[in-house]
């Protein structure tokens, strides 16, 4: 069938890209659904800004197909965006990395931290909280799941924010981020500041905090005026109009694809975020809503040094920041690669999880998706899907992203 789309797909040679070897992403696609590892999903690869794959699989709901125009939860995806929003401030001299978090944020003056050496107790901070801790989740702010490593201080903060009644990055929808964020500087930090990675989606509301502030607008205003407007990324919001809901695909669990909506099962709530009545919170860890053509728009100005069409989104100097891996080797799982600012940075070929190559940024979505850039070889490369993030469920990004790095042929 054609739709608006088709006048895009460039043939795969013209750019350096092998046809057959792009086929394959068929069979890992097909794969998936057949096995129960993902009931549909949609990809697209480009190449030196031209589209030469775009695709949708399987299903979005039980009797409905998925389309390219599906309008996914990005879920952690949303982490990159918000990142950039941050960057264009630093652009702009209105904040830089050294900045302690207090000059915007004064509540979290005087934070105590867990103490490793005598377990239960709280010591000072040994100094504040910067930007870029926030930007490379070195802050000490972690989140309840990193209760799962065993790190001692992650399992103390995850039950402080239990009791606190801070669940992650789901809370009342009437509660606004200003809000959230004033009741986590009552936390303790798991560590001190600058001295361990943690993946957090907490630090990621702090720093959209941050940008609140410092624009003077909302996150929902900021990022519409500044990033998806002038990138023409007409459906990216984080709660889509009531006319476009039939085109959000249902979440399924992994294996064995029942449909997560109907149960009542940790999680289930944030499949329901676009639908929700109340709109006032902005969830930029992981509350975003868009399709994967929009992401792609925002992926190829991240390629192109920060520009896309003639609109400048961000100075090259901060891409180049960005996408530079500021942990050394912290990284002791989720791949073991290195982090940048809101966004993994693969430092060297592993056995555990491979983007397209060295140097190649992106990041995952919870309900299993992934985008990645690879900036040597002018890639960008786009998978979203949406199921439960179990272990089967990330193999398929592996194995795309292996076929897409395979298919580029030339220089």
């Amino acid at each position: 069938m054609t739709d608006k789309y088709d006048s895009l797909i460039r043939i795969p040679e013209e750019v350096g890209m092998s046809s057959k070897n792009l086929n394959y992403i068929d069979d890992v696609m097909e794969r998936a659904i057949r096995e129960n590892v993902m009931k549909g999903m949609v990809t697209l690869v480009a190449r030196h800004g031209k589209i030469v794959q775009f695709k949708a699989y399987g299903k979005a709901d039980e009797e409905k197909p998925m389309t390219r125009d599906a309008i996914f939860r990005l879920a952690s995806m949303s982490k990159t965006i918000g990142g950039v929003a941050l960057m264009q401030l630093f652009d702009q001299g209105k904040v830089m990395m050294s900045d302690p978090i207090t000059d915007y944020l004064p509540v979290f003056r005087d934070m105590k931290v867990f103490d490793p050496d005598s377990p239960g107790q709280l010591t000072p901070a040994n100094r504040e909280i910067t930007i870029h801790d926030l930007l490379t989740m070195t802050s000490g702010i972690v989140s309840i799941q990193s209760a799962e490593t065993g790190h001692p201080g992650c399992v103390y903060c995850a039950k402080a924010y239990r009791e606190a009644g801070i669940i992650d990055t789901m809370h009342p929808l009437d509660m606004t981020l200003g809000q959230l964020v004033d009741q986590l500087a009552d936390m303790p930090l798991a560590s001190q500041p600058g001295s361990r990675w943690e993946y957090s989606n907490l630090t990621s509301l702090v720093a959209g905090r941050i940008v609140e502030l410092v624009s003077g607008l909302d996150l929902n205003t900021y990022l519409k005026k500044y990033i998806f407007e002038p990138l023409a990324m007409k459906e990216t919001t984080f709660y889509p109009d009531q006319a476009v809901w039939s085109r959000i695909p249902a979440v399924f669990a992994c294996d064995t694809m029942e449909r997560l909506d109907d149960l009542d099962v940790p999680g289930t709530d944030t499949t329901r975020l676009a639908f929700a009545d109340c709109r006032k919170y902005y969830n930029i860890a992981a509350g975003l809503h868009g399709t994967v053509y929009d992401y792609f728009r925002f992926a190829q100005m991240l390629c192109n040094k920060g520009e896309l069409e003639g609109q400048r989104i961000l100075s090259p100097n901060s891409i180049h920041l960005m996408t530079q891996n500021h942990i050394g080797s912290q990284r002791t799982r989720l791949y073991g690669h290195g982090w940048g600012y809101m966004m993994n940075v693969q430092v060297d070929y592993n056995t555990v999880f491979n983007y397209m190559g060295t140097g190649s940024y992106g990041w995952h979505g919870y309900w299993g998706s992934v985008y990645n850039v690879w900036p040597d070889k002018d890639v960008v490369a786009i998978m979203i899907s949406q199921v439960s993030p179990v272990g089967p469920s990330w193999k398929p990004q592996e194995r795309f992203l292996n076929v897409v790095a395979n298919s580029v042929i030339t220089d």
